[in-house]
């Protein structure tokens, strides 16, 4: 693991850097779409969809499969996770193959798990 660059201190006693930190802070919008984003995967069944299609994409009969749930609770997942646009599918005459839509999900999760395991040993 590459080494950590030290942090820089701020405080009101000595030196501030409020206006430096404020220039980094994301916007009101792009705070909304990260907070939908996290509050979607904060469900364990949609955490495990996720990782399901890292690599694959996936039937909806087939995740039920994988999941032992119903069709009915997965597809709702599915579409939380949609409407929020980390997953979206493919028709291919009547399936629907569903797929993570943004690679930096996939980057984020697999680094996550990756930090998970290492932290866990």
């Amino acid at each position: 693991m590459s080494e950590l660059k030290p942090l820089i201190r701020s405080c009101c006693e000595d030196i501030s850097y409020i206006p430096d930190i404020e220039k980094t802070l994301p916007t009101q919008s792009e705070l909304s779409a990260l907070s939908h984003i996290f509050k979607a995967l904060a469900d364990p069944i949609r955490l495990k969809i996720v990782f399901a299609l890292l690599e694959y994409e996936i039937c909806v009969g087939e995740m039920a499969n994988l999941l032992q749930l119903p069709q009915s609770h997965v597809s709702h997942q599915l579409k939380i996770l949609r409407k929020y646009g980390i997953v979206e599918f493919t028709k291919d005459k009547k399936m629907s193959f569903y797929y993570i839509k943004n690679t930096y999900i996939k980057s984020v999760l697999k680094m996550t798990l990756q930090g998970t395991k290492e932290t866990h040993v």
